[in-house]
Formats: structure tokens, sequence, C-alpha cells
């Protein structure tokens, strides 16, 4: 799971800054929080994490599922995507409303919401040459009032 994350606050030469972030939570379930130097984050206030959450649901072949038997949640796929998928749901910057909803589509709710967002077009999936997945995504009606711009972008996670 992701306990730990930051993104670049400003690059101005000779000054470097980041946003550090806490993750609360050490299973699949997408229940915890955000932090930042120990008060809980909003996280629609820092815009690169709209970007971040977009491209932990639209650069992912993984989801989790809800297992009825064992009360638990479970990936499905690898378990570092299963990961991102469960940040993104802990940061949720779009503010997808998750009240009314039954754990398993609430615990759904932010991916569900950022793919009605975008249009996957084509994917390189992830290689050890490359060291990443690139996603060109086309925005929808639904993302028009985002803070990611109105045309087709490339999202990409690189693995280290």
């Amino acid at each position: 799971m992701v306990s730990r994350f930051f993104i670049l606050d400003k690059a101005d030469p000779g000054d470097i800054s980041f946003h550090e972030f806490e993750v609360t939570g050490s299973t699949y379930e997408p229940i915890g929080e955000v932090f930042k130097n120990g008060a809980k984050a909003n996280c629609a206030n820092y815009e690169a994490l709209h970007e971040l959450t977009t491209i932990c649901c639209m650069c992912n072949d993984s989801s989790i599922d809800f297992n009825e038997y064992k009360q638990a949640f479970e990936k499905v796929g690898e378990a570092t995507e299963t990961a991102l998928i469960v940040l993104a749901e802990k940061m949720n910057p779009f503010g997808f409303d998750k009240s009314g909803k039954s754990r398993r589509d609430a615990a759904l709710t932010v991916n569900h919401g950022v793919q009605a967002m975008w249009k996957k077009e084509f994917t390189l999936e992830f290689s050890r040459d490359r060291k990443s997945m690139s996603s060109y995504c086309a925005p929808t009606r639904a993302a028009a009032n985002t803070k990611l711009g109105t045309g087709p972008k490339m999202f990409v996670k690189v693995g280290p």
C-alpha cells in the first residue's frame, strides 16, 4: 500500500520544494486519510493531485473487489497497480460523492468517476525497456470542469 508520497511544490533555480503526504490504511480497503504536516489534507487544493489521481486510474489495468465471504477487499491484477487505485480512492480530489452507496460501490467511486471523465484511445503497456505505462485519453463532457484542460492528454505512470 502507499503510505507516503510527494508532489512538486516549486522548482526555481536553486530552490526546489515538495509537498509530502502520509496515507493511512494498510489493506486493499480504500478507507483511510491523507495527511500533510500531521493534519488532514484537502486533496482538492492541490492541482497535481487531480492529475495524479487521473494517472492512478487511467494508467491501470487492475482493480479491487469486495469478497462477500471474507468481508474483505482483494486485489484484481497487479499489487502495485491495485495500491494506486486504493490511493486514488483515498485522495478523491474531485470530490466524488460516496454517500448512500454500498461498501463495494463506494470503494470504486473515484475510479469510475475518473474513467467517465476520459476515453482511453490507446495504451502503451508497461515494459522493462520503457519502464512506463502511457494512456492517451480524450476528455468527455464529464471532464469539462476539471483542472486538467480541455484537450487530449498522454498520462504516464513510470516505474523505478
